[in-house]
């Protein structure tokens, strides 16, 4: 294996007399792979393949000091984050006075995940904004009602700010239940949008166990929000990945719990490599942390790389932006400008709430402030308004409500007729029709009641979608995909296909194989898998 196929890991390393550097550097690599001597590996393979290859050694200014390059294979990691991290950052996080500086991903590995959702251009096409840094803020303090938090909001919104996110420390607490408050801020801010004929984003706090987690994005998306705020070391690195695959939001992340890592410079991982390389692969669109100058002791260079590891070129993942906060002020605009320039959210929370009793206007010099240093350009948002899964049809239904459909022995219904099951898309499809029962021609439903029919050798598309349905076979015999599994379903079984479950239907028999769906009235668009 080339070492350009390799994952190279660059550490700093602290060697004091009259210790090995070589040998150090070598325990190191046996540490994070198989964790014996040399004396204990017993074969070739394990040897060459498996034990990590130490690449370059050299010295550093400071006394005692080396920069180590180590060559780790892709397959240890198993292309799952756990191992990645167990890899990266083991053992070794046990010890003293090893820093990663760096990590170099081969495309062998990054491509196996998907990374950010909308990365830095995404986010500009949702919001219609170009030219200039996009304005946060975060709403607190802990302990406000969902009321007060959605009057901020409003505020911010009504003000031209672009994105406000709950602060970190906002779960499902008594004071401040989740729905609540998430129905209450994002009703303010789309009412706010429609007074402004901007755009802005609520991202509301994501935390919790993971299937507490999935029912609060659930939520989240059944109120129309686009994006969600989470801390990957709150949660679990890999719960993110997983979210972001699975839900096609925003995902701004916080370094909350991270700052172990960072606080001794001579041991640790660098933070551009941990908030920015890493948190991209996990998938943040927007990667938050502490800027210089503010609450906490990052310097400039730190603040610098982390911005940098999220833009750059890293695989074919989408670039991703970063949000320097902690402590920033409108007097810290043009530091941050020179620094950062466009490509970056800034993140002013305290010095906006200062102002609550005119927190707009607050906004409003925030925005002007920004308008100093950058031209703004505006484009049409990208729409946000959706239509009905599973179908996609442009044609507008006209046919009437009817109290009774009498049922034909063709498998029809009299007063509805059949129509194609999509229109023209991506999702391939072959040999199915479907018929709008009841829920498309004006029936007072939450549902949608279809009848849908695969002619032999038929399949519907693969896909998933954020809202689940239910299956109800008729006639024939089909087969249920779902998440790999392959179910069979004859006349009469039920199938139930939850949110964001990859799932196609295939027509296993020489005659046609119809079912009922039964879907929610409003829903999302299907999404590839």
């Amino acid at each position: 294996m080339t070492e350009n196929e390799l994952i190279r890991i660059h550490y700093q390393v602290t060697c004091p007399p009259p210790g090995s550097i070589e040998r150090l550097a070598k325990e190191i690599a046996l540490e994070q792979t198989v964790e014996v001597s040399e004396e204990c590996i017993p074969t070739a393979f394990i040897r060459e393949e498996v034990v990590g290859q130490v690449l370059l050694i050299q010295p550093l200014p400071a006394a005692g000091s080396f920069e180590v390059h180590i060559g780790y294979s892709p397959d240890i990691t198993a292309y799952q984050i756990p191992q990645f991290l167990n890899l990266f950052f083991g053992n070794i996080s046990l010890k003293n006075n090893i820093r990663i500086t760096e990590v170099k991903l081969p495309e062998t590995f990054v491509g196996r995940f998907a990374g950010p959702n909308h990365g830095m251009e995404g986010v500009r096409r949702l919001l219609g904004v170009h030219g200039r840094p996009l304005a946060a803020t975060a709403l607190k303090p802990m302990g406000s009602s969902p009321a007060q938090l959605a009057a901020l909001a409003e505020a911010f919104a009504l003000g031209g700010g672009d994105i406000v996110k709950d602060d970190h420390g906002l779960a499902d607490q008594p004071f401040c239940p989740f729905q609540e408050r998430v129905a209450r801020c994002q009703e303010a801010v789309l009412q706010a949008n429609l007074r402004t004929g901007r755009r802005t984003l609520y991202f509301p706090n994501v935390v919790g166990g993971p299937e507490e987690m999935a029912e609060q994005i659930d939520f989240a998306v059944r109120q129309d929000v686009r994006g969600v705020l989470l801390s990957p070391f709150l949660v679990g690195p890999d719960v993110l990945r997983h979210l972001a695959e699975k839900y096609p939001l925003v995902f701004m992340t916080h370094p909350s719990f991270t700052g172990t890592y960072f606080h001794d410079r001579s041991h640790g991982i660098a933070p551009g490599v941990f908030l920015g390389t890493i948190f991209r692969l996990l998938g943040a669109d927007i990667s938050v942390f502490p800027n210089s100058g503010g609450r906490f002791a990052f310097t400039p260079r730190e603040c610098q790389e982390i911005a940098g590891a999220l833009r750059q070129p890293l695989g074919g993942l989408r670039a991703a932006l970063p949000g320097p906060a902690g402590g920033m002020r409108l007097d810290s605009i043009p530091a941050m400008a020179r620094q950062y320039g466009t490509e970056a959210v800034y993140i002013i929370g305290q010095a906006l709430l200062l102002q609550t009793q005119n927190m707009q206007a607050a906004t409003r010099a925030f925005m002007a402030k920004i308008r100093e240093h950058f031209s703004e350009t505006l484009s049409p948002p990208l729409p946000l308004e959706v239509d009905s899964t599973c179908d996609w049809m442009a044609e507008k239904e006209t046919t009437p409500i009817r109290a009774h459909l009498a049922w034909q022995p063709d498998f029809s219904w009299e007063g509805r007729r059949a129509k194609g099951y999509k229109a023209e898309t991506e999702l391939a499809f072959q040999g199915m029709e479907r018929v709008e029962l009841a829920g498309k021609n004006g029936e007072k439903t939450d549902f949608d009641l279809r009848y849908f029919q695969l002619a032999p050798e038929g399949f519907s598309s693969l896909e998933k979608h954020q809202h689940a349905h239910v299956i109800i076979t008729l006639r024939g015999q089909g087969i249920l995909r779902l998440e790999g599994r392959e179910i069979p379903l004859r006349p009469f079984d039920i199938a139930y296909v939850g949110s964001y479950q990859v799932h196609q239907l295939r027509n296993a028999a020489a005659e046609p194989f119809g079912f009922f769906c039964v879907v929610d009235h409003v829903r999302d668009k299907p999404q590839k898998p």
